[in-house]
Order: C-alpha cells, then structure tokens, then sequence
C-alpha cells in the first residue's frame, strides 16, 4: 500500500453549539457507537437488545482495525498475573467461559505448551505456581486443569523442540477465535437485526453539543453530509480515539499511548506442534506465540511503542527476522527464512497513554472516561478481545444512567450469536454484499468470508468472484476493474520482502 493512502486527511473545523443543520438527513438516537471494532460492535449489540435505538458508524469497515490484528486469542492473561492483576485475569477467565458458550461456533479451546528451560527467567516452581493460581481463578471452567510434563514427555509430544537446557512443560487450556473479524462482524450483525443502523465507510467530521442533553455528530456517507443526535455518544474508535476527539470541543489529557503488534503466518514447518506454545524469547525475554491457525501457523507479536497514524502501522523488516530467528531457536530443524513466510500483519493496541511505563507493564484494563466539557460523551480506552463483552455491558450501565432510565437486565451472557449459514464460495461472496454489509472485495475477503486469510491471501479466487459481482451484483467492467486494484493495493501491506 502506497503512502497515500495511509496519509490522514487533517479536517480543520471550528467547534460552536449546533442550532440549525442544513444537512441531508437528520437521525435521532438514544445513543450514537463511533468504532465498529469489537468493542463498539458489543457494545451496540448489548444497547440495541435492551431496547435502545442505536446508531454504529466507522470511518472504514467493521473489525478492519485493531480487531483483525490481534494473535486472536480469548485468553485469561496468565503474565497478568505477575503485575498482580488478578481482578483482571479473573474476568478475562469468567468472561473466556462465556465466548465458549455464547459463540461456539467461533471460539474454541486450545491447548498451549510452555516449554521451561534452564535459562528461562520463569523457571519451573513460578511456572507451577502460576499455573495453580490460573486454574483457581478460573472457577466453574469447562477446560481441563494444568499439566506439568517432564523433559521426554515434552519431546515425546512436540519433538521438533530445542532440547538444549529443557526442564520440562507446563500444558494449558485457553480458547482460540481462528476469525475475529467474524465475532466483530456478528455482534454487528446481530445488533442491527435488533434494530440498530450501521453506516460504514462513514467518517465522523463533527462532535458537538446541540443542547445541554443532545450531541450532535456530523459523518459523511456515500459522498453526503449526515448529522445524528443523541442524548449520548459513545468513542469506541480504539487506537483512534485521540484523533477522534480532536473533532470535538474537548479539552484534555491524551488518552491512548498505543502500542504495535505484529505478526508473522507461516506454513506447516519441521517439528511444528499441534499444540499452540507460549515462548520466552531469548533475545529480550518477551513472551510470544507459534500458534496454529487456518492451517497455518501465526507467530507472534511484537509490543513497541507507535507514535504514528494507525492506518499506517506495518510490520517491520526487523520485527520480521525477531519473530524468525526465536521462531528457529525454538524450532532447530525449521530453518525458516523470509522466503517461508505466507504473510504478515500489525496492529496497534488501544492501550492507556503512560508516559515512561515499559510497554509490557501498561495494563490491557479496560477504561470508559467520561469528560467533564461534554458530559453525554464517553470514550473507551484499551479492552480486547475475551473482555469486549463485559466492557459492553459496564458501558450500556452508564448509557442508561445517563439517560435516567432503568435498565433491563444485560442478556449478552445468555444470548448465543447466530452462527453463519455455510454457503459455496460463489454464493458466499454474494450474501456478504447483500446481507452482510460488505461494500468492497475486501470487506468481502479479509472480513466476511475469510479466504483472503489464505495462503495466497485470496489471489487465487479473485477473477472469479469479480466475474460473479458482474453475473449476480450488476457490476459494470470498471466496477470490477477497480475492485481488483483495490484489493491487490489492500493485502499489499500484508507482503514481506523475500530478501
């Protein structure tokens, strides 16, 4: 992807109370989600099942940020519990039960190794001890307890292993959601069936306040001005949120210190482990992945600090030979290089801004600040993917209380999400545009159908699901034309140079 497109656009507005618009349309609304990732995605479905009327919007598609570059797991934080956040590491445990109940058909148990060495710096009475206390946390868990394996039974299980220095393994269970996008997707999905609208592709420009009680949010959609009001405007915008707020009369400390995460996707090497492992690297002593996922294996992530506009993060020549070189450490006989690597992504997390904590130690806590300028404005800072329920629910709690109604009860614990149809490829691409709310061919691979994460990144299906856009969809040739530009352009940023 060129730079171009990852430049952001400044939009110089001059902030003042709204009291006329001369708009197209006029949407009134309980409460407006900026963010379609899946934080605003839960907290839009959990608002729209109690009865509230909701607006979603996002400056680009649904779960296209942060949401899809996670190392998709829906885990219990077991290194929280060395910076003592057991508060934490008990509600991503509680709420990891709930996945697997609410969304079995995208949430599945995983089994994780954690190989000891001599060298380790956690060595095997601190890896007992943490294994006992995650499994004491986790109380009423459908997974199995903990395993502690000698040294043979650990080779004898993943073979391939680095046998220098080994003391033996801890085995774990947490859950692995293999497509994130699509939990984003159906809490959306799920929200919008219930009543709530979704503008995608639809930047906001304009936060004001209308009236004591009203906000009034100005976004562009299909080339037109729109302005909705609300008596209440969630910032659910993720690493974006401090650029979103500089579109409002807020005045305030900055609120996100994000940093990036990046991963690598390799094929099935020599000595891979159907388990998942969970690494200390031994250049730096972080802890990292080698997951299996989608047939593949995902390895991953980096945690560094990123000072730049989100849209622009990639993953860099030298996080790449990081990623590989541990990976080889682990795995003597992989002999990865460059040339094995299928495709890479890189995210940037939400986190709280801190201004000299290390980027291991800042908390993955989720927080909603309110701000005293706007008092009907909230913005969500950090959470991830096992809690987005729980944060959902805290939020739809303050949505309520600002509106001075009684809240029903919250159901989203209770509630399964609506699994997906299996449909033909041909068929599938079709039923993202018409009732899934894609818009572009890569809303359609990367994000509804999921083939764009394949080996070739969907490269392969590409002429025939334009020919199918032209039978089915009414594409004209330049339609199709462009579709196929813009998607090559898109998974660009995916590529790794092989030298």
């Amino acid at each position: 992807m060129n730079e171009d497109h990852c430049a952001t656009e400044t939009v110089q507005v001059e902030y003042h109370l709204v009291r006329q618009t001369h708009l197209s349309n006029d949407f009134e609304f309980d409460c407006i989600v900026i963010g379609a990732g899946i934080n605003g995605a839960g907290i839009a479905r959990d608002a729209a099942m109690r009865g509230l009327k909701v607006l979603l919007l996002d400056k680009a598609d649904i779960a296209s940020g942060t949401s899809s570059a996670s190392t998709r797991l829906i885990h219990g934080g077991l290194r929280y519990l060395e910076h003592f956040e057991f508060g934490l590491v008990r509600e991503s445990l509680r709420e990891r039960e709930t996945l697997l109940r609410i969304a079995p058909h995208l949430v599945r148990p995983l089994a994780i190794t954690i190989p000891i060495y001599k060298h380790s710096k956690r060595g095997p009475l601190t890896i007992r001890a943490g294994m006992i206390a995650y499994d004491l946390l986790s109380t009423g868990k459908s997974l199995p307890r903990h395993r502690m394996l000698s040294p043979a039974k650990t080779l004898e299980q993943i073979p391939g292993l680095n046998r220098d220095g080994l003391l033996g393994s801890a085995v774990y269970f947490d859950a692995q959601v293999e497509f994130a996008e699509r939990l984003v997707l159906e809490n959306v999905l799920d929200a919008r069936e219930r009543g709530a609208r979704v503008f995608t592709y639809a930047p906001v420009i304009k936060l004001a306040a209308e009236s004591q009680d009203v906000m009034a949010v100005e976004f562009v959609s299909d080339e037109q001005t729109h302005c909705a009001r609300a008596r209440v405007v969630i910032n659910a915008a993720g690493p974006w949120v401090d650029q979103l707020l500089e579109r409002a009369p807020v005045a305030g400390s900055r609120l996100i210190g994000g940093t990036k995460g990046s991963h690598i996707v390799m094929p099935a090497f020599e000595g891979a482990s159907s388990n998942a492992i969970y690494l200390e690297a031994q250049s730096d002593r972080r802890p990292f992945f080698i997951i299996p996922w989608n047939g593949n294996y995902l390895i991953g992530t980096t945690d560094v600090r990123f000072e730049e506009d989100p849209d622009c993060a990639r993953s860099e020549d030298w996080e790449i030979d990081y990623l590989l070189a541990e990976t080889n450490r682990a795995f003597p006989g992989a002999g990865l290089t460059r040339a094995s690597i299928l495709f890479t992504y890189s995210g940037v997390r939400p986190l709280p801004w801190t201004r000299n904590e290390a980027e291991q130690s800042i908390t993955r806590r989720h927080f909603i600040r309110e701000h005293p300028r706007l008092k009907n404005l909230v913005s969500i800072v950090g959470g991830k993917l096992t809690t987005y329920r729980s944060l959902a629910e805290e939020c739809v709690d303050l949505v309520f209380r600002k509106l001075g109604r009684q809240s029903p009860p919250c159901v989203t614990a209770k509630e399964v999400l609506p699994p997906p149809v299996n449909r033909e490829f041909a068929d599938a691409v079709v039923h993202s545009f018409e009732h899934e709310l894609a818009k572009t061919l890569a809303d359609c691979f990367l994000r509804r159908t999921m083939v764009g994460l394949n080996a070739d990144l969907g490269l392969g299906k590409l002429e025939a699901a334009v020919e199918m856009g032209k039978q089915r969809l009414g594409w004209s040739h330049e339609r199709a034309k462009r579709e196929v530009e813009n998607y090559r352009d898109e998974v660009s940023k995916f590529k790794v140079s092989k030298a």
